[in-house]
């Protein structure tokens, strides 16, 4: 196998964008660590995502560079992956790098044996030293001698990090009995860490928990308790009105750099809106709220507007950036841009409503740019200005339509075509649920029409989905999340338009996850097939139970089988959901805030009990 940059054979945007690199960067195979055992090198492994601002730092300062790229093409062998294509490859080298540092994230740099175990590792490094940060400069040639000096100790450190994932694998899989108790240790978890001032959960960086907002709208709906009413209004309302809200166009950036909501790392994912669309919609459905139901409808809107492919499935995310030293230029305004673009009473109404300054306070990359958020209530600057509350509205949407046509003549960030089917999955459910509670046929359509993309070219004969389709062709085989979302986006789909072929799918899909899936020994399903061949740390078996930035497989399975159950009455399925549940019981109250779906698992089992026969 020869040492050169074979990025341009892959359809990943993220791998391609580096094919012009000096790194003889590999794409993860099982070539690549037979090539490691042949050289005798340890292997540099780099995983990031298109969308994700700093692996472009990290390219654009470090694998771009000459003499970076011959120390790494003289001492490793790099291998560069796509986290979004290759999750069960992120998954495993996110949590080996965690044991090492206490952290993980994007990009995730790691120094492997050639067998493929972590020995060294860490996320953003610079070339040089920087600010107590050791720079690859002088890092790399220390890790090579390390690896070929002291080769026992670095095996040995390889191999307990395995031990440890191994260990706590086994943590997270306990058995136990499945009762209420466990839902409302859960739902105490999530309100212990609720931030009674701004919403949400913790301080910053802050990110959604879009899982565990459905968890509180659905428990607060139920039972009324009005602290839970409490927790879910504030975080939806302070997410509607902050920056994190993309308040011209619709739809939710990634994530907030501070506690307030304002600031935001600018990317925007399908999986997040998706979520947030069905917290919204759930919340809407309890309350009325309006607010709620404006804003499912506009990131449904933007949804079908902007993330719908040409041929009727959904693009995967996009970007934060359009160049590589750019900070969501796209998304922020100056006070000057805005005030071209609107007449003096729009600009005077506008200023006030986001708090546009010309040097606004809110930190972000580019200081004059503002960051739009909602900052004072129109009832408030309509008395300012001495007008009715209905007359400044509406110069306030005239104003945010002439921005949006602005805007819409920048050059706009990149939109990954990839089809992802856990992704598009969520995204059908949540278009299913807004096409009802907004009662908007347009959306039906296009949930119907990214199914039927999917049926047509992601699923094999025996009903297996595919992970990601990119051009015309499937770039990576199925994973649980997939065989799993887009089962229960079948089930929905199969409740609001009684389509047969839509629930035959689904329990084909639900054979393929007892057959390839399911753990015989101990019930719970593995993220990836028993039977297909795993190099590296992809030998090692995952039953993933914690919610990530989406739900975990295992609780969205036992949620599949139970869906089945109540269309189909067969209580085979109501087993496999119990048996399932029960696999991870004895876990499920140490994890508490991350197992927000498994207690939605657990809400709608018990809810079905009383109709086992």
């Amino acid at each position: 196998m020869e040492l050169r940059n074979r990025l341009n054979e892959s359809e990943s945007p993220y791998l391609k964008e580096a094919a012009h690199q000096p790194v003889h960067w590999q794409v993860y195979s099982g070539e690549v660590f037979k090539l490691a055992k042949d050289l005798d090198r340890p292997i540099l492994l780099d995983i990031g995502a298109v969308w994700c601002h700093w692996c472009h730092v990290m390219d654009n300062e470090s694998y771009t560079d000459p003499q970076v790229a011959e120390l790494i093409n003289s001492l490793f062998v790099p291998v560069k992956v796509d986290r979004d294509q290759m999750p069960d490859v992120d998954s495993r080298y996110q949590s080996a790098v965690s044991a090492i540092t206490g952290g993980g994230g994007w990009p995730l740099t790691g120094f492997l044996t050639p067998d493929g175990r972590v020995f060294y590792g860490g996320t953003y490094f610079p070339k040089s030293d920087l600010q107590g940060r050791p720079g690859f400069i002088s890092l790399l040639p220390q890790i090579a001698e390390v690896y070929a000096k002291r080769r026992e100790d670095v095996l040995k450190s390889a191999g307990e990090v395995v031990q440890y994932l191994q260990e706590f694998e086994s943590k997270t899989t306990n058995a136990g009995e499945i009762n209420e108790k466990i839902i409302d240790s859960v739902v105490k978890s999530a309100v212990d860490r609720f931030d009674p001032e701004f919403g949400g959960f913790g301080t910053s960086p802050k990110f959604f928990n879009a899982t565990l907002l459905l968890l509180l709208a659905e428990e607060a709906g139920r039972t009324r308790d009005p602290n839970l009413r409490k927790a879910i209004d504030v975080s939806l309302d302070r997410i509607a009105q902050g920056g994190v809200y993309d308040q011209i166009g619709g739809g939710f950036h990634r994530y907030s750099v501070d506690r307030y909501w304002h600031v935001p790392h600018f990317e925007k994912m399908l999986y997040d809106n998706a979520l947030l669309l069905s917290v919204y919609l759930k919340n809407f459905e309890n309350t009325r709220n309006e607010l709620d139901g404006v804003i499912a409808r506009e990131t449904a809107e933007w949804m079908v507007g902007v993330m719908r492919s040409s041929h009727g499935a959904f693009c995967a995310h996009q970007d934060a950036d359009v160049g590589p030293n750019d900070d969501g230029s796209y998304w922020t305004w100056t006070e000057k841009e805005v005030q071209s673009n609107l007449t003096s009473e729009e600009f005077n109404a506008l200023c006030q409503y986001f708090d546009i300054r010309k040097l606004p306070e809110d930190i972000h990359g580019f200081p004059e740019r503002n960051v739009l958020r909602v900052a004072v209530a129109p009832a408030t600057i309509a008395s300012d200005l001495g007008m009715p509350e209905k007359e400044l509205r509406g110069l306030l949407e005239s104003a945010k339509n002439k921005l949006k046509r602005a805007r819409g003549q920048r050059n706009s960030p990149f939109i990954d075509a990839t089809v992802f089917a856990d992704r598009n999955g969520l995204a059908i459910s949540a278009l299913v649920e807004a096409s009802l509670a907004l009662k908007e046929k347009r959306f039906l359509e296009a949930a119907y029409s990214a199914a039927d993309f999917i049926l047509e070219n992601m699923i094999d004969g025996k009903g297996e989905v595919a992970h990601a389709y990119s051009g015309s062709s499937i770039v990576y085989d199925g994973l649980l999340d997939d065989q799993v979302y887009f089962g229960i986006a079948l089930l929905d789909l199969f409740d609001a338009m009684r389509n047969d072929d839509h629930l035959a799918a689904a329990e084909k899909i639900a054979q393929v996850l007892l057959e390839e899936y399911e753990d015989k020994d101990s019930a719970g399903f593995f993220d990836r097939p028993s039977s297909r061949k795993g190099e590296g740390l992809l030998s090692s078996k995952k039953k993933p139970i914690d919610d990530t930035p989406t739900p975990s497989g295992n609780s969205g399975a036992a949620i599949l089988f139970d869906r089945l159950f109540s269309v189909t009455e067969n209580r085979e399925y109501y087993a496999v959901a119990g048996r399932t549940l029960t696999a991870f019981a004895g876990s499920a109250d140490t994890l508490g805030f991350y197992v927000g779906n498994y207690a939605r698992a657990l809400r709608l089992h018990f809810g079905l009990r009383k109709n086992v026969r």
